[in-house]
Formats: structure tokens, C-alpha cells, sequence
């Protein structure tokens, strides 16, 4: 099982903040690069958020993992389903999978898509919102498994012991 802490450089309140916005209008998608490997452009960390008719916005530099997220989004915002991506940014911009080193390239980005809606994800993304402007050692938890929605700890909080044998992606904020 993995779990990975970032601190990203790009502007989360912007993000969060566009973040914030959008889900006034309805769904949101939030894409987040959770791994790579080989010689990739994209960063963990990096995102991409996707609403409307492919209206996107977030700091995802790679042109061909950005597309496919675009693409792959639709399916989360009409589901809900969370999804989990392995993309081979090279030539062939179809090579997707969902299960990890199922491409035969060494290059890969690992994305984690989840749709964003309703009164939880609109207070989650308040309390990130409130976390970086405060500037309070806090985390964004983002469990890499269907089903389960990303949430706010505290840095020292015991519900990150609780994570231990879970996939997830963690973000200081």
C-alpha cells in the first residue's frame, strides 16, 4: 500500500478557490497526479480540475496526460465513481489503463480522478480554503480507494495512523 505526502508548489488557494466556484455550478472533477515514472514532464501534485462541457483549470503542464484526463472525466462527473488512471504519455496518447505497469512503456503518470459535489465537498473545500490562507499545519487526505472522499487532519491529528495499509495521497497545506 502507498502513501504520499506533497507539499506542492503551484498555488492550491487558486486552485481551491476555482475549486470553491465551480461547485456552486454543480460537479466538479478534481484529477490528481498521486506517482510517476520513467522520464515524465507532470509532478506529483500537480491537478487538474474538469466541469461543464470540458472546461478545465489547475497547474498540469503535460499536454497528452492533461487530454486524457479531460476525456476520462466525464465518465466521474455522470458516475461518481472515482477513477484511477495510468497514463503513457508518449506517442500513443490512447495508452491508458487502469491497473498500474499494464502499459509496457516505463513511463507512466498515475492520476486519481474524483468527482466533487454537495454540501461535504463544498465544507472540505472551506476548511482547505481556511488551512491555506491561515496557514495552519493541516493536510488534505485523499483516500485512493472508490467510495471514500478526501477530508481535512490536523498534522499531528491519530487519524493518519489510522491510514496505514491504505492507499492515499496526502498534501500539506
Amino acid at each position: 500500500m502507498t502513501q504520499m505526502t506533497v507539499n506542492t508548489q503551484a498555488s492550491s488557494l487558486e486552485l481551491f478557490s476555482c475549486l470553491l466556484e465551480q461547485l456552486s455550478q454543480g460537479p466538479v472533477v478534481l484529477a490528481i497526479v498521486t506517482a510517476i515514472q520513467g522520464q515524465v514532464a507532470s509532478q506529483v501534485g500537480e491537478k487538474l480540475l474538469v466541469w461543464g462541457d470540458a472546461q478545465s483549470a489547475g497547474n498540469l503542464t503535460e499536454n497528452t496526460v492533461k487530454a486524457m484526463i479531460i476525456t476520462q472525466s466525464f465518465a466521474v462527473l455522470k458516475t461518481g465513481i472515482s477513477q484511477r488512471l495510468v497514463i503513457d504519455p508518449g506517442d500513443n496518447m490512447f495508452a491508458v489503463a487502469s491497473v498500474p505497469n499494464a502499459n509496457k512503456s516505463n513511463d507512466q503518470v498515475h492520476v486519481w480522478l474524483t468527482r466533487w459535489q454537495g454540501e461535504n465537498a463544498i465544507a472540505t473545500v472551506q476548511d482547505t480554503l481556511e488551512a491555506l490562507k491561515t496557514h495552519q499545519p493541516n493536510r488534505l487526505v485523499v483516500p485512493l480507494v472508490t467510495g471514500q472522499f478526501p477530508y481535512i487532519v490536523s498534522q499531528n491529528s491519530p487519524s493518519l495512523r489510522n491510514l496505514q495499509g491504505q492507499d492515499a495521497y496526502i498534501e500539506e497545506l
